[in-house]
């Protein structure tokens, strides 16, 4: 049992350095966005998994796609429009590629949290979106699986090592 305890924690370890280890490879604190509804359709559907590296808001030009958050902390994903220098910060005016018109509100640089380097995998994001609101509840069922197929396993290994001990005592 101690060993199988020592699996499912070393995965957990293991999914969490990845996670930490994708911040710092894609310089951005939000390295994977899911598309959440059609404003960038036909370019990103709703659903879909993009990768997001960090980038300085200098180097961000007209037709860049980038996430941003909202001052409700909301994350956006839009394409940039327009950019203009005002009081000693980069100010974009960005649209959704589905969009009539541009967004009502400016984004400011540091609201910028990163550029958009691709599609990962489509549409896979709307099942994370579906189950986000029971996350907690979803880990707290996964952690209380994995220790009871740990504890599972252990107690058959143990049956089977009586079992064994049995069969040799008889032979004996």
């Amino acid at each position: 049992m101690k060993r199988d305890v020592i699996v499912v924690l070393t995965v957990i370890l293991v999914l969490l350095a990845f996670n930490e280890g994708l911040k710092l490879v894609t310089g951005t604190g939000v390295p994977l966005a899911i598309v959440e509804g059609y404003s960038m359709w036909p370019t990103y559907d709703n659903g879909d998994i993009l990768l997001i590296v960090g980038v300085d808001p200098s180097d961000l030009k007209v037709g860049d796609v980038i996430i941003y958050k909202k001052y409700d902390g909301t994350l956006v994903v839009h394409r940039i429009v327009d950019k203009s220098y005002m009081d000693g910060k980069w100010v974009f005016r960005t649209k959704g590629d589905n969009n009539s018109y541009p967004d009502p509100y400016p984004v400011w640089e540091d609201q910028v949290v990163g550029r958009v380097a691709g599609r990962l995998i489509p549409k896979v994001g709307i099942v994370f979106k579906a189950l986000m609101p029971y996350k907690y509840a979803i880990i707290c069922l996964l952690i209380i699986t994995a220790v009871i197929l740990a504890m599972w396993s252990s107690s058959k290994k143990e049956k089977a090592e009586i079992l064994e001990r049995g069969e040799e005592d008889k032979r004996g």
